[in-house]
């Protein structure tokens, strides 16, 4: 049996494997007490109630500032301002330098936070990576069906065929990539999806934004859905925003995410999910078939 038709057997039944995967995570997540009511409780959890909600909540607005000032620090100097450079390169420059701010900026809240509250799940290490993308594949099923699921979606109440690619980034990139393969300001943007954007997103939304939420909500659970939830909605915003049939994508990812760091209790883990789940997103489309790549850049 050949690559291709193996590949052709294997798109044929994607679905009937997704679903039986899936089924399989749950059932291993399940026996293992990762989602039982309690389960988070039982196996410890972080230290939120130290710090006031507003504190958690001024910790992210500052990351996502951080990350917006980019542009505005740029204007400060006189070569940035005069440029003359296409407007893919100036796209790179923008995104990179946010997410360096952004970076920064979480890094330092980390640190600052983890004196007040060194059980907060505010640290990180070498071995997290290796865990996040550990759980990144349990949780890929998942989130991949999810994504199924938004098509469907679509489908049934549009009545039309669901786009091949979703997100307006990653049509670009494979447009970039079809005609400039080896431009190096292409391969900028691309680790910027994949190592900068998923950092920030992650130190906003589950490390900061989450903690808030359980310290309002009192509850692990109703943080990790409302935080979820906001991080599907707000790729709806900006100028180029998601389609709406990505969103159950984004959220199941999110709860992943969530999840995945509420047990852990370690930095590193939803953001080494977010950079897989990327990564493998920008790989598919560029690499093998852009038609199945999810809309999750």
């Amino acid at each position: 049996m050949s690559v291709d038709e193996v590949l052709e057997t294997a798109k044929k039944w994607e679905l009937v494997i997704l679903i039986v995967a899936s089924v399989l995570v749950f059932a291993f997540v399940l026996a293992a007490g990762l989602v039982k009511p309690g389960g988070i409780e039982k196996a410890g959890l972080r230290d939120v109630k130290s710090l006031p909600w507003i504190v958690w909540l001024f910790a992210g607005l500052i990351v996502f500032l951080a990350q917006g000032s980019a542009q505005v620090a740029l204007e400060q100097f006189p070569a940035w301002t005069q440029r003359d450079m296409p407007d893919d390169h100036s796209l790179v420059i923008v995104a990179a330098t946010g997410s360096l701010f952004g970076v920064v900026a979480g890094i330092g809240m980390l640190y600052i936070l983890a004196k007040s509250v060194p059980e907060g799940g505010l640290k990180f290490g070498p071995l997290d990576f290796v865990v996040g993308l550990g759980c990144f594949a349990l949780a890929y099923p998942i989130v991949a069906l999810a994504a199924k699921g938004g098509v469907a979606l679509h489908e049934t109440f549009a009545e039309e065929a669901a786009p091949q690619i979703a997100h307006p980034t990653l049509d670009k990139i494979v447009g970039w990539w079809e005609t400039s393969p080896n431009d190096p300001w292409l391969w900028g943007l691309l680790a910027v999806l994949v190592l900068g954007i998923p950092a920030v997103e992650e130190l906003i939304y589950r490390i900061f934004l989450q903690s808030a939420a359980i310290k309002v909500f009192k509850s692990p659970w109703v943080g990790i859905f409302i935080t979820s939830l906001l991080f599907a909605l707000a790729h709806r915003l900006g100028t180029e925003p998601v389609p709406w049939r990505a969103l159950l994508t984004l959220f199941a990812l999110g709860l992943c995410c969530g999840l995945a760091y509420e047990r852990t209790r370690r930095v590193g883990v939803p953001i080494a999910m977010h950079m897989g789940f990327n990564a493998l997103n920008i790989a598919i489309a560029l690499l093998s078939a852009p038609e199945v790549a999810e809309p999750a850049v």
